[in-house]
């Protein structure tokens, strides 16, 4: 799997440097330049909108916090510290989310079976909401002639890949599929030596079963504030072209962000997905404006906003982490 990630890094920087190299650097520039300090302080606000409505779905997913502005303020960081190791550090995108729980459990002494709950719940309601995003935006591309058919056929096929496994997800879920696999497994020879695994998987499964059977309300406004992150991805996209001095509609901005999307989801164990995202808004922007600088341009401003959130998350991190826990607050 290491070497997996190797590869793939290493492809996702050659393609990086055969963009940088195959383009006017001094267009890009030029493009780049146009942002301004404007262009700069809204597509951040418009990210942190983004950033927020993702939190406040995550603390939805809890049984014991309550939703209220200190909680908020809480997973705030802790999402903030845990998404930055996972676009800084080599281990693909899934680093951060022990880092997560770890945080909240030293920190504010959530368990570590609840915090590992809410983040698969997390993950699980953000992928469903990806799917009725994707979907409008194939209807979208669709007919358009932006793309060489056989992309657009994969991304076709990508969506409905992702859809056809995120009912299965539900339908899983719904089932209480994880306790009969907790089940089995203490049954079986390894049950005494699993026991202290199985008891955390258990507690886990409850968590699931609570909000996905028992707490709709919660499940609902989670699934909606995780549609509304994608919607802001998508204006975050028609802000960029905006002040980059090449509007787009809404519509193509919203295209734009569902090929980014399912680029991401399909590269999620490359650190940062380098090279295949950027290689991803290159490709899209040039099919939108006829221009491969713009595509670059387009490609540096989001990369260039990941990385100023990145290096704010891991300050963060470096802060509370020498605070160290604090019980006290923990109510």
């Amino acid at each position: 799997m290491k070497l997996l990630k190797l590869i793939a890094l290493l492809a996702g920087v050659a393609l990086l440097a055969w963009l940088l190299s195959t383009t006017d650097l001094a267009a890009v520039g030029e493009h780049v330049r146009r942002l301004g300090i404007t262009g700069i302080i809204v597509i951040n606000i418009v990210f942190l909108i983004g950033f927020s409505a993702d939190v406040g779905a995550w603390l939805l997913l809890f049984r014991s916090l309550a939703f209220n502005g200190t909680w908020l303020a809480r997973l705030w960081v802790a999402q903030l510290v845990g998404e930055a190791v996972n676009i800084l550090a080599p281990f693909g995108s899934l680093g951060g989310e022990p880092l997560k729980a770890i945080t909240l459990n030293r920190r504010y002494n959530v368990s570590y079976s609840e915090g590992t709950a809410s983040i698969l719940l997390a993950q699980t309601v953000n992928s469903l909401a990806e799917v009725p995003y994707a979907i409008i935006g194939v209807v979208l591309l669709m007919g358009r002639g932006l793309l060489p058919p056989a992309v657009e056929t994969a991304i076709v096929a990508a969506t409905a890949i992702i859809t056809v496994f995120m009912l299965l997800i539900l339908v899983l879920l719904h089932l209480r599929t994880l306790v009969l696999i907790e089940q089995r497994l203490a049954r079986s020879r390894w049950g005494a030596k699993l026991a202290k695994v199985l008891i955390v998987l258990k507690d886990i499964e409850e968590h699931l079963f609570h909000i996905v059977r028992r707490s709709p309300l919660q499940l609902t406004g989670a699934f909606v504030l995780s549609f509304l992150v994608w919607v802001a991805g998508g204006l975050e996209m028609y802000l960029i072209f905006y002040f980059l001095g090449h509007a787009i509609s809404f519509a193509d901005a919203w295209i734009a962000e569902t090929v980014i999307v399912l680029v991401r989801s399909a590269t999620f164990f490359i650190p940062g997905h380098l090279g295949a995202q950027d290689g991803a808004i290159a490709l899209i922007a040039t099919a939108l404006t006829g221009s491969p600088d713009m595509g670059l341009a387009a490609a540096l401003v989001r990369r260039g906003r990941e990385l100023l959130w990145a290096v704010i998350g891991i300050g963060l991190g470096g802060w509370t982490g020498f605070k160290g826990s604090d019980p006290a607050k923990a109510s």
